[in-house]
Formats: C-alpha cells, sequence, structure tokens
C-alpha cells in the first residue's frame, strides 16, 4: 500500500503499470517491473483494504470547526470501455477544497449512473460511524440529490442540509422561479417544511431549500459545494488521473479510491504545513495548497538523497498531532 501511494505521487497516475515501471518505488525488494505490477494486482484482489479506518484517519487529520462540519456529496463518473464507473462520495470542505470521506462505486444497473435512497443512505450512515450527527454543520447537495423520503430521513437523523433545486420544483405551491422576493418562512417542499431562497449568479439563477437555513445563509453555505467539484478535478486531470485506471471491478476501485484519498490528504496537508514556515517565491504562492503540496512530494520521491532533511521533516509531521487547517 505504501509503495502504492509513492507510486501514484511521484508519477501522479493511477495507472498500475506505470507505477510498476517506476524505478523510484523503493518496496524493500530487487522485484523486477513485471512482479511488481502482479504484486500490485493481488493488492487489489486479495488485500481488504479497511476503508473505514482509511476514514477515520483522513476525519484525525481534519480539526472540527467551531460550528460544525460542512460536509458535500456528490458524483464523480469516467469510462473504461464499455463500462461506466460512477463513485458517490462525500468529502468534508476544507479551504476551498473537499477532502475524501467515504465513498461507494454504484452498480452498473443504477440508472443513468445515478444514486437511490438506498446508496445516499448506506453512505451516510458510514459518515455517522465516523462522525455524530451534531457534529456535522450541513450536507451540501446537488440537483440530483432531490427526493421527498431521502431528505426527511435526513431531517430525522438530525443533519442539515441545503439542496440546490430545479427551477420547476414546487415550491409552496408555486414553481421555485416564480418568486420575486424570498421568503422568510418555511415553505412545504415535497411535503415537508423548508426554507427557500434564490439568487442570480454568473447570469445562473440558483434555488437552493434547506431544512435548517434561512434563504441568505443557504445560498452562500452552499457556493462551498463548489470545492468537491475541486477534489475530482485534482483526482483525475489535474492531479492523479483516476479515469487512466484500467481497473473496473467495484471493490478494486473502491480501494483505488482509498489510495487516492491519502494522497489527496498527505499531498494537500504538506502543503499547508510547508506554507507555515518556508519563504513564498510569487511562483509558489500562486499554486494552490493541493499543487504545492504534491509538487514538493513528487520532487522529494524523485530525488530523495537532495532531499533528506525535508523528507525527516515530512515525517515527523505525520506523525504528528499536526491537523490540518486551512486559511
Amino acid at each position: 500500500m505504501t509503495s502504492l501511494v509513492q507510486g501514484i505521487l511521484h508519477t501522479r497516475n493511477v495507472n498500475l503499470a506505470r507505477i510498476a515501471a517506476s524505478d523510484k518505488i523503493d518496496d524493500g525488494s530487487e522485484a523486477t517491473e513485471s512482479s511488481k505490477y502482479r504484486r500490485f494486482q493481488r493488492f487489489f484482489s486479495d488485500f481488504e483494504m479497511p476503508l473505514e479506518d482509511l476514514s477515520r484517519l483522513i476525519r484525525s487529520k481534519i480539526p472540527k470547526p467551531p460550528e460544525g462540519y460542512t460536509l458535500s456529496m456528490d458524483r464523480t463518473n469516467w469510462k473504461f470501455g464499455k463500462k461506466h464507473i460512477n463513485v458517490l462520495t462525500i468529502g468534508i470542505n476544507v479551504g476551498s477544497v473537499c477532502i475524501p470521506l467515504v465513498w461507494k462505486v454504484l452498480p452498473q444497473s443504477t440508472k443513468n449512473g445515478n444514486s437511490n435512497t438506498k446508496h445516499r443512505k448506506w453512505l451516510i450512515n458510514r459518515v455517522l460511524q465516523i462522525l455524530p450527527a451534531q457534529e456535522i454543520r450541513v450536507l451540501l447537495m446537488d440537483r440530483e440529490f432531490c427526493g421527498d423520503e431521502w431528505l426527511k430521513w435526513l431531517d430525522d437523523h438530525g443533519i442539515g442540509f441545503v439542496l440546490r433545486i430545479r427551477k420547476n420544483t414546487i415550491v409552496g405551491g408555486r414553481a421555485a422561479h416564480e418568486y420575486k422576493r424570498k421568503p422568510e418562512d418555511k415553505l412545504e417542499v415535497w411535503g415537508m417544511p423548508l426554507y427557500f431562497g434564490g439568487k442570480v449568479e454568473k447570469g445562473k439563477r440558483i434555488y437552493v431549500v434547506s431544512n435548517r437555513f434561512k434563504g441568505k445563509e443557504a445560498l452562500e453555505t452552499y457556493r462551498r459545494r463548489w470545492g468537491i467539484e475541486q477534489l475530482f478535478s485534482h483526482l483525475k486531470k489535474r492531479g492523479f488521473n483516476l479515469e487512466d485506471t484500467h481497473l473496473t471491478d467495484k471493490k478494486k476501485v473502491e480501494r483505488m479510491m482509498g489510495l487516492v484519498s491519502v494522497s489527496f490528504l498527505l499531498s494537500y496537508g504538506w502543503g499547508l504545513h510547508l506554507r507555515a514556515y518556508e519563504k513564498q517565491t510569487a511562483y509558489y504562492r500562486r499554486k494552490s495548497h493541493y499543487n504545492y503540496g504534491l509538487g514538493r512530494l513528487t520532487t522529494m520521491v524523485t530525488a530523495p538523497q537532495k532531499h533528506e532533511a525535508l523528507i525527516d521533516e515530512f515525517f515527523r509531521w505525520l506523525k504528528s498531532d499536526e491537523l490540518i487547517q486551512a486559511t
């Protein structure tokens, strides 16, 4: 597992053949490229990765804000051959990004790759094994995640949410787009009382409902959902090229998500840590925390003999109680 994370950071790619071909992967043996590749294949076939423990590791490095955690739920997808791969993910918002907390590969049989209430409940129940509901400030969701049964279930479990809705959603007996002024009181939406808000942003009208936050606060909170879009971008083309994996089996893809989630956590956290005491040039200041940390980790893996002091500091940071607090 350590060799794979090291390989992902070095090659910035999840393709097992590329990782096995890297001459920078130190697994403590003199194994050939083909032997490494077979070993990686066996890892994904046979190793029962402790995904809940990985989630607890991620949670342990992120401090709880005074008002509670902001979570975002979304689905990312790609295609390999004729197979569509859809991964439903819930992440913790930290700064302008999300860090993956739990994830689930959806069955091939799901309609258009969308999740259903059963999948969402399963994922939230995994979250609740790691975070109690009272530590969750809000769950942010896009229009894909509507539905009366689902929203009532969240409300019954004490989870606040902000959900973007379609313009023709019936709110208080009228279509959402028909409101000229934002009502202050709760209105009936899908048979339950919810706050409603709407605004124009970048030429588009956005409508949201919430069981906890009034219109203006709900809209302002919803803006943070963009962090999970940023996360998926970093896991794919702007970072680890997740779409390059040839894995399609549900369990194997979930194990790969575990590896890239740890790799993302290390990159983002290391970038924050270095910026706390290193002098930054204008070039490096323009980089995100994630890209800065990933770049330094890649350099450390590529030429370890030149960065011994930095590597020592990395392992000191990794073993410490220092938490990832975005500025």
